[in-house]
């Protein structure tokens, strides 16, 4: 995808913005999947909370950000919020369900790694992390993608 460098601007400000609005989200989704578990334990005498909701309660980040991402947004709901939209590198189409769990992965392996693969934007002009870089993924300003899809409509009436 040919990308113009306006539709990077303030994409890291944005981002960080984003991360924060779904920081908060997973955790009120977080405590509201572990209460449902502890009151299931409490019913079931531990039989069934538990032992059903904690795997969902571990894969909740994951399950999160790969919906959202491949949802028609292409955007988790922070990054909507903040104005941004993940693309396919390729030919700027939204991304598929495998890049948004793949890029989701590689997000939350990121942090087990102390972060350190998430100081990648800051050296790069598109301000693309590792997991954009291996998922084949862009994140991009919403209303420059908008203005492109109006100007390229307009291009293909005129043809």
């Amino acid at each position: 995808m040919q990308a113009t460098p306006d539709e990077f601007d303030g994409v890291l400000r944005r981002r960080l913005a984003a991360w924060a609005v779904d920081a908060l989200l997973l955790l009120i989704l977080s405590w509201l999947v572990w209460g449902g578990a502890a009151l299931l334990a409490m019913l079931t005498i531990g039989l069934v909370g538990g032992l059903l909701l904690l795997p969902w309660a571990l894969l909740l980040p994951i399950l999160y950000g790969t919906l959202s991402i491949a949802s028609p947004l292409s955007a988790t709901p922070g990054q909507a919020l903040m104005g941004l939209a993940v693309r396919s590198e390729l030919d700027g189409s939204a991304p598929t369900l495998g890049q948004a769990f793949t890029s989701t992965t590689l997000y939350a392996l990121s942090w087990a790694a102390g972060g350190v693969p998430l100081l990648a934007p800051l050296f790069s002009h598109r301000r693309r992390t590792l997991h954009d870089l291996f998922s084949g993924t862009l994140v991009l300003r919403s209303a420059t993608l908008a203005r492109r899809s109006s100007t390229q409509g307009l291009a293909a009436e005129d043809g």
